[in-house]
């Protein structure tokens, strides 16, 4: 196999007689069909969650003829100004595998799983893994780990469990199928009824490994009913309501704490930034940006925090055209008119 004859990754997987699945792993940890995979790749449609000017696939591959293992591929591409892939990079990648792998990939395990080094792979977080390792095994039917059904006895019955036996992965697995659990509304009336008991390392991770599946109505009216408490707001509660649609009450609760001068934070700010992009209308997106002037001017940043929000969500498509029409709105507030022409000042520099 030449490089000069394989103008794709998925070209590639598909030539070596592999079966594939993709997963976007940048704002949010979706699969994605083929043909969508190599229209972003191939430059011809963006891509849809950029985080960090790159776009970030999970490549899952496996040859039932030969094998049933499955090889996972971490991969990051970078994006041009418009949110592109940039095709010399992709290209660059493409000549890395072909010259490791040659025609391997079908017959050679240990190559397959193993690539050289190279500026284009990543490794997860152990939260994403996590997640991404339970869609995997959601998406390709594959048994979930056995130890989620401990997640389920803990939830109803936390003095009989001890948390310090479930592991980050068996809750992932637990998470995922929640919507489809045959005895879900128990388990979510468990929950209601057992939060206080549960040890806060295990509250966080469950609402953590909830953020890129769709939580049923109730367990949502919960995030929201509890992402503000007297100890503050919860970080891993407001990452749990990442909702990959637009949300009335997500969107409301979210507004509400903006508003609140206490969550003038960095740490709130960058989970909104990256996990509740969907709920972000123009009053939203105004909110969002005038409390990162003001963390910016706080924090004596000198425009550096305001600028890299500004520039993380113009990467968005679905934002790129409202960001840029605040950009120019003479209805701005005081606060973001300073912010941008700060903005610009920086920008001639």
């Amino acid at each position: 196999m030449s490089a000069n004859n394989i103008n794709s990754i998925s070209e590639f997987l598909l030539h070596a007689g592999t079966e594939y699945r993709i997963f976007d792993m940048g704002r949010r940890l979706t699969l994605l069909d083929s043909q969508s995979f190599l229209d972003i790749e191939s430059g011809s449609a963006y891509a849809p969650y950029p985080r960090q000017q790159h776009a970030w696939f999970g490549i899952v591959f496996w040859n039932k003829q030969s094998s049933t293992q499955h090889y996972i591929w971490f991969v990051k591409l970078p994006l041009d100004e418009q949110g592109l892939v940039i095709a010399a990079s992709r290209n660059h990648f493409l000549d890395i595998i072909v010259d490791a792998l040659g025609q391997s990939i079908a017959d050679d395990a240990e190559k397959a799983q193993s690539l050289p080094d190279n500026p284009y792979s990543f490794v997860p977080a152990q939260s994403l893994l996590a997640q991404f390792n339970a869609m995997v095994k959601s998406t390709l039917k594959v048994s979930l780990n056995e130890d989620a059904q401990k997640v389920e006895a803990y939830l109803k019955a936390p003095q009989l469990v001890d948390w310090q036996e479930i592991s980050m992965h068996s809750v992932a697995d637990f998470t995922q199928v929640l919507n489809d659990h045959t005895n879900s509304e128990a388990v979510i009336n468990a929950f209601y009824a057992n939060h206080t008991l549960y040890a806060d390392v295990f509250l966080n991770t469950f609402m953590e490994m909830c953020e890129n599946v769709s939580l049923p109505p109730s367990l949502e009216s919960f995030c929201i009913e509890n992402v503000v408490s007297d100890n503050g707001v919860s970080i891993s509660i407001l990452r749990a309501l990442s909702a990959p649609h637009y949300d009335e009450k997500i969107n409301a609760c979210l507004t509400s704490l903006l508003r609140d001068g206490a969550s003038e934070r960095l740490d709130i700010l960058s989970v909104i930034a990256a996990r509740h992009f969907e709920q972000m209308d123009n009053a939203l997106l105004s909110i969002f940006l005038e409390n990162a002037a003001r963390v910016d001017n706080k924090e004596g940043h000198d425009g550096a925090l305001f600028s890299g929000f500004f520039s993380d969500l113009v990467q968005i498509p679905k934002l790129r055209r409202q960001v840029l029409t605040l950009l120019r709105s003479p209805d701005r507030s005081d606060t973001l008119a300073e912010a941008f022409n700060q903005l610009f000042a920086q920008a001639r520099q």
